[in-house]
């Protein structure tokens, strides 16, 4: 928000918001639909399990599919591009004012790699249960305790929010980047849709389902929208961009860089495990071969894992370019773009207005990726 302006911000959150409703929208009709015919036994398809890339598969082929798997493998490991520079940056910060120590980020960026790679090497997620919980726990801390340090600022300069605001720039410079990263919030909401309403038992749940999901994402933006503002108001204008280390130097502050870092260790393996398994299924296809596939896996992991931290070292001062990056060329085709486009294809019977207005936010999405990821990688060259 800080590299933006509230006046960008705000309304780039509510539209990218609204989008990503109607398309998650959309892509929850479709299931239904195609839920029905195979309960009914109407369906031409011969698979069983319905999931965002099998409703692409269903609309638009073996492309359709692809296309899809391709942009969650990225996305997944785009994530993990994000935590292998968030780790290493928080870790430095809490180094030095715990031990006055100046070790270099690649330092920690090499031990996070040599942790991950075994742990990703599990295929059992259910074995990351308790990590994943410990995780929650560790960043519902950290939010908190950040949310607590910015509120003590507010105080401290008789200001409550409303007032804050108006001491921030409308926009900032960095306005151009904020869309992509606007969108990257919904990286993982989109992807896990269709398995979220797939694992409701109940027909009463189910039809209930889109209505709560709906509400939860509003909350959860609403939520980010008063952490964002109240953190930037309280932390001032030269917030940074890994928002632990603009904490003010203190034993709680780096309790917190450390809270976050072994959260982001702890999820790293389970927010790593699908580009894996995508890129392990796609080599058994090749290769036409179910053999050596654990050590293949292995492999994969440790390469993919290594290629990622590359990449993390050369942009190691540029986590908002990643971010905005990564929301614009990979998350928009996947939470704007395509599922409206799955709907047209797989509902014969949809309403005229409603391909219109399917078509119209296809056509914004393409036009937001467009433009999005032209200016980040002006703004990165």
């Amino acid at each position: 928000m800080a590299n933006s302006g509230w006046l960008v911000s705000l309304p780039l959150l509510f539209f990218s918001t609204t989008l990503f409703l109607w398309s998650s929208h959309c892509l929850l009709e479709a299931w239904k639909l195609e839920s029905s015919k195979l309960n009914q036994g109407k369906s031409g398809n011969k698979r069983v399990a319905l999931s965002y890339p099998e409703l692409s598969f269903l609309a638009f082929g073996q492309m359709g599919e692809s296309v899809v798997r391709i942009g969650i493998c990225a996305m997944q490991s785009g994530v993990c591009l994000t935590y292998l520079i968030f780790v290493p940056q928080n870790l430095h910060t809490a180094t030095r004012l715990l031990f006055n120590l100046d070790v270099s980020t690649g330092v920690f960026l090499v031990m996070m790699v040599l942790v991950q790679i075994p742990l990703s090497w599990i295929r059992d997620i259910s074995k990351l249960t308790v990590t994943n919980l410990l995780a929650n726990v560790l960043i519902l801390y950290g939010l908190m305790t950040c949310l607590g340090f910015a509120s003590l600022s507010l105080r401290a300069r008789d200001l409550n929010l409303f007032e804050g605001v108006t001491t921030l720039p409308a926009v900032a410079d960095g306005w151009a980047l904020f869309f992509g990263t606007a969108v990257l919030l919904f990286e993982g909401s989109i992807t896990l849709l269709v398995p979220l309403q797939e694992a409701v038992s109940s027909a009463s749940d189910r039809e209930r389902f889109p209505s709560i999901y709906r509400q939860v994402i509003t909350i959860t933006i609403m939520f980010y929208c008063v952490f964002g503002i109240t953190c930037w108001i309280g932390f001032g204008n030269d917030v940074r961009t890994v928002m632990t280390t603009s904490l003010p130097p203190s034993t709680v502050a780096t309790t917190v860089q450390i809270a976050y870092s072994l959260a982001v260790l702890f999820t790293f393996p389970l927010q790593n495990f699908p580009s894996v398994e995508i890129l392990n299924a796609s080599f058994q296809e090749l290769f036409d071969s179910k053999s050596g596939s654990a050590s293949r896996r292995k492999v994969l992991t440790s390469i993919v894992l290594c290629v990622l931290a590359m990449v993390a070292y050369l942009a190691m001062n540029d986590l908002d370019k990643v971010v905005s990056l990564m929301g614009s060329l990979l998350g928009i085709p996947l939470a704007f773009v395509l599922p409206p486009l799955i709907q047209i294809k797989l509902d014969k019977n949809l309403a005229s207005w409603r391909k219109k207005a399917n078509r119209t936010v296809s056509s914004l999405g393409v036009l937001a990726m467009l433009i999005s990821t032209t200016t980040t990688v002006q703004e990165w060259s």
